[in-house]
């Protein structure tokens, strides 16, 4: 299998990287988290004008139909620049969901919407459980003439305050096999009986937790086939876990070259600590990590490219690149000493970022336990 990028998908990097260095800085990020919407519009609208939102759908949404591999390489760079954006959840996530399982009319009503950065789609799956499983979806959805009612919560939904569409798995039918009677609906976020209540998060996405009390959705707003949403969703998960992957590595990466460029010049002893063996030691440590990061990730997305199932493949990565980021980070903290746990340092944006990145698509303990009964 060759995991080397093509001479576009090299050109796409840098250019993503340049732009990003410009426009995604950590003063940016403050910002944003100084903001009680959290939404940095005019970077949304220019990764438009860029064509990165339109990026993985099919030319007649309005898109460039890149694989997944492409996809992922862009995805890197903006893990690289700790990206604030809806990203993942819109375009990864609900954006090739739909593309997925809608029908044509509701695919050509969204999805060029979502490419030129007019629309913003939150998916809402998790609940009190907290597990990407079917047996975990509870949220009831009764037909009532020619509407789904929605009674139940939704948690940890990402950038729900601004989306313009919900994308809501819920149970409308019920039996022995949990899979069974999962409905994905699109809601708007703006219907009578919905409720946003903000989630602390250590990441720089907004979290909700979304009520709905009797909420009245009309039954074409169904996505794909009643009763019968499970396949996509699993799919859907199994995808964006994996391209999230790319954005831990991206994370990790930068991480890695300021804790370099940090030991360089940092003086001790009349020596650059750099010059330590046990600082190298560390720092050959991070490389590893982000190395085999990398390797598991574009593996697991290279198998999903060819049409293959990847479970296996998909499990490691997210396992590995992880916690690899986590610890890529807290080791640079190290490196750093005092200043590193400062606030007012950059390093902890992209900590906490990893921590963030670490619980979302399911954790690497869950990955892990999926994985051993695969074996």
């Amino acid at each position: 299998m060759d995991l080397g990028f093509t001479e576009e998908q090299q050109s796409l990097k840098a250019s993503a990287r340049k732009f990003l260095a410009k426009e995604c800085t950590p003063a940016l990020l403050r910002q944003l988290e100084a903001d009680a919407r959290g939404f940095p519009r005019a970077l949304w609208e220019q990764m438009a004008q860029l064509a990165w939102l339109s990026l993985p759908f099919a030319e007649p949404y309005g898109g460039l139909g890149a694989d997944l591999v492409t996809l992922a390489a862009l995805v890197e760079e903006l893990g690289r620049a700790c990206d604030p954006t809806p990203y993942l959840s819109t375009v990864v996530a609900c954006g090739m969901l739909l593309q997925d399982a809608a029908s044509e009319a509701q695919k050509r009503a969204i999805l060029p919407r979502i490419g030129r950065g007019e629309a913003v789609v939150s998916l809402a799956v998790l609940e009190t459980e907290g597990r990407y499983a079917p047996g975990s979806i509870g949220l009831s959805a009764e037909v009532q003439g020619s509407a789904f009612v929605l009674n139940g919560i939704k948690l940890f939904v990402d950038n729900a305050h601004i989306a313009d569409h919900l994308l809501v798995a819920a149970r409308t039918a019920s039996g022995p096999d949990p899979a069974h009677g999962i409905t994905l609906l699109l809601v708007d976020p703006k219907s009578a009986g919905i409720s946003l209540s903000p989630l602390p998060s250590l990441g720089h996405g907004k979290l909700f937790e979304v009520r709905f009390d009797g909420v009245s959705v009309p039954r074409e707003n169904v996505v794909g086939t009643t009763h019968d949403a499970w396949p996509h969703l699993a799919a859907t998960i199994k995808r964006t876990a994996a391209i999230q992957c790319a954005a831990a590595v991206g994370g990790a990466q930068r991480v890695l070259e300021m804790a370099v460029d940090y030991v360089k010049v940092r003086v001790q002893f009349d020596k650059p600590i750099g010059s330590f063996q046990a600082v190298q030691h560390h720092c050959a440590n991070m490389w590893m990590d982000v190395e085999t990061a990398w390797l598991a990730t574009y593996q697991a997305i290279c198998e999903l490219n060819e049409g293959r199932p990847a479970d296996e493949q998909i499990a490691i990565a997210k396992a590995w690149a992880s916690e690899a980021y986590t610890r890529t980070c807290l080791t640079a903290h190290q490196l750093h000493g005092g200043i590193g746990f400062m606030m007012e340092y950059d390093l902890q944006l992209w900590t906490r970022q990893a921590k963030a990145l670490e619980a979302a698509w399911g954790s690497p303990d869950w990955y892990r336990r999926h994985l051993v009964t695969m074996l």
